[in-house]
């Protein structure tokens, strides 16, 4: 896990201190449901430790925002324990690695996607590709949820599609050796280090995976949610504090979310209930109303403080 000085140095330029009251405040800003006596797992793309090499619980972790660039380990995967009011965080990926963009690039983007930001309530212990020699125990995700596949170029943005689909990506080793090495993914999340499987001989996990799955695999619980977040967003609130930065996105639930709802009923893109739960269809209607009020390219599917008011909603 040897990192060259210069280049992590860049990548600690923007460093902040991240606590377990930061993560409460973060999901109920964006109205994601969990339960407080369980394990949550948390996604931060581009963001990293500072010490990847530290997965021990603690109240408190400093992290920095870093530049995904598809191809080096650049996401912080974390392990919160809210009713204890500690967490571990974890150097991995939320991203595709950019062998597998540009293979999937051939076949109109299938093959490789990115799981946009937002709350997924099952990530649940199973198998990443059981009955192969590099079957190992991890996290799998068996409902549909919503991804981008890029046909045009190596990375995704608002010009790439959304789908609503299962494209069977789960959460599992990295097949990597650090943040100077590379990983192994098409779309799933990952942590550094290797599994234990039978192409490795059986031999013991390595690295910060063995310590998550472990810890995560100890528990009698079967069934973790998990928040997925931009790791700049979590910064500006760790440094502003929470003013303006409510947001209803994927599996936002609660009286924001239906109000968004209402506003996009409201301007004739959403036909669905009122009823709190920001879902595929709630979605879809978010992206259509932002692609045709801001253009192009201007559909993320996070309803900040600009979208909500080009609805003619508060988000407060």
């Amino acid at each position: 896990m040897l990192v060259d000085k210069k280049r992590f140095r860049a990548l600690i330029r923007c460093m902040f201190k991240l606590t377990s009251e930061h993560l409460a405040q973060l999901f109920q800003l964006n109205e994601f449901p969990y339960a407080a006596d369980a394990m949550v797992f948390v996604g931060l793309r581009g963001c990293l430790p500072v010490n990847p090499g530290d997965q021990a619980e603690g109240i408190e972790h400093q992290l920095a925002v870093a530049t995904v660039d598809h191809l080096h380990p650049r996401c912080t995967l974390v392990q919160w324990s809210p009713k204890s009011r500690t967490f571990a965080v974890f150097p991995g990926s939320t991203v595709p690695h950019e062998s597998s963009i540009e293979a999937a690039r051939k076949r109109n983007g299938s093959g490789a996607n990115q799981l946009l930001t937002g709350f997924y309530s099952d990530y649940r212990k199973g198998w990443h590709k059981a009955g192969t020699r590099t079957g190992h125990e991890a996290w799998r995700q068996s409902a549909s949820r919503p991804t981008r596949r890029s046909a045009d170029d190596l990375d995704y943005d608002g010009d790439d599609r959304v789908e609503i689909v299962n494209p069977a990506d789960n959460l599992h080793a990295g097949w990597s050796p650090g943040l100077d090495g590379s990983f192994s993914s098409a779309g799933c999340q990952v942590v550094v280090g290797y599994p234990k499987c039978e192409s490795r001989g059986d031999a013991p996990a390595t690295g910060p995976w063995r310590t998550f799955q472990e810890r995560g695999y100890k528990l009698k619980q079967q069934s973790f949610g998990y928040g997925l977040f931009n790791g700049g967003e979590i910064r500006r609130l760790v440094l502003s504090g929470p003013e303006g930065t409510e947001r209803v996105r994927y599996g936002s639930k609660g009286e924001r979310a239906k109000r968004i709802q209402a506003g996009l009923k409201a301007k004739d893109f959403y036909e669905g209930k009122l009823d709190g739960d920001f879902g595929p269809r709630s979605l879809r209607a978010l992206l259509g109303f932002q692609e045709a009020t801001f253009g192009k390219g201007g559909d993320d599917g996070i309803c900040g403080s600009q979208t909500a008011e080009a609805l003619g909603v508060k988000l407060t």
